[in-house]
């Protein structure tokens, strides 16, 4: 058995594995640890859980042995991971249940009008803080969050995109939409040709005559991007959550894609804003305070459910 932790899977920030350390002065060998771990780090050794730092595929820091041991026995350091990182468990009466989670899904809206007012900086450190418990593929997060605050910043960040979507307009010209049509597929020709080409124009129209159609003068714009190790949805997931928290905060948001498909394909724009050029766009979402209040909710449905038992 080695005595320090080998290399795991690779991410952003290294290979290291973490290191899990059990404290046998509190030990039960309950064997929960040994039941939990993904990633077969810690294993039974003659009835005993032990740890093996070489073996499977080594501690990537998930935290399920910490988190699942009820004596505090497994401590867990490495890939950003902490000791101090462990909490304790939330009292059932500060917890949502499911009715009042579901409440907070359906009174979520897409907002596209916003008071003309800031966001405090401690409204969006919040929103992050609640986003980083996000599932991701491999813990912990590849996920990172460029914030533009302001509307200066905001507007700025719209112009260099309006740059983007011009070229996009010169380029998409009916020569390229002819064998776009031809040699390409039906679908990616008609999400061109009839929904991200149009969209394109008007904001680029709209932009020419002082109205924002693309983060509709919100005053905070949220960018998530991965690095190229990490799981493609995670930073679609890392969103979802950051909307949820900013409507738990009383907070209007609304996901923009097109802004993900103009960064992704300019490097002077990362460059300009300090997001790694090997890096992806995932989502950006606008945030800020609704300027009218909703008096109904709208249920939705999924378009099928197939229930194979």
């Amino acid at each position: 058995m080695q005595d320090k932790a080998g290399k795991t899977v690779s991410t952003g920030f290294g290979n290291q594995a973490a290191s899990p350390v059990i404290d046998p002065g509190k030990c039960t060998n309950c064997g929960m640890c040994v039941k939990i771990c993904p990633s077969v780090t810690i294993i039974n050794v003659s009835g005993q859980a032990t740890v093996v730092p070489d073996n499977g595929m080594g501690c990537f820091a998930c935290g399920q042995c910490t988190a699942i041991c009820a004596f505090d026995a497994v401590r867990v350091t490495g890939r950003r991971m902490t000791p101090d990182d462990v909490l304790p468990w939330p009292a059932s009466d500060r917890t949502a249940d499911d009715v009042s989670l579901h409440n907070l899904m359906l009174t979520r809206r897409s907002v596209r009008t916003f008071k003309d007012a800031p966001v405090e900086r401690e409204l969006i450190d919040r929103i992050l803080e609640m986003t980083a418990s996000a599932p991701m593929g491999i813990a912990p997060s590849d996920v990172e969050c460029t914030v533009f605050l302001g509307r200066d910043r905001v507007q700025a960040f719209a112009g260099d995109l309006d740059g983007v979507f011009r070229k996009w307009n010169s380029f998409f010209n009916p020569v390229t939409m002819f064998f776009m049509r031809v040699f390409g597929s039906k679908a990616a020709y008609q999400s061109f040709d009839g929904f991200l080409l149009p969209i394109i124009r008007e904001m680029i129209h709209a932009r020419e005559h002082g109205s924002d159609m693309l983060f509709y003068d919100a005053p905070c714009v949220l960018l998530f991007t991965t690095h190229p190790m990490a799981d493609p949805i995670d930073g679609t997931i890392a969103c979802t959550y950051a909307m949820l928290a900013a409507q738990s905060l009383g907070l209007g948001t609304c996901m923009i894609g097109t802004v993900a498909h103009a960064v992704n394909m300019d490097k002077k724009v990362k460059a300009r804003w300090g997001i790694p050029a090997d890096h992806k766009a995932c989502l950006a979402m606008v945030v800020g305070h609704p300027a009218h209040r909703y008096h109904r909710v709208v249920k939705r449905t999924l378009a099928a459910i197939h229930i194979k038992d």
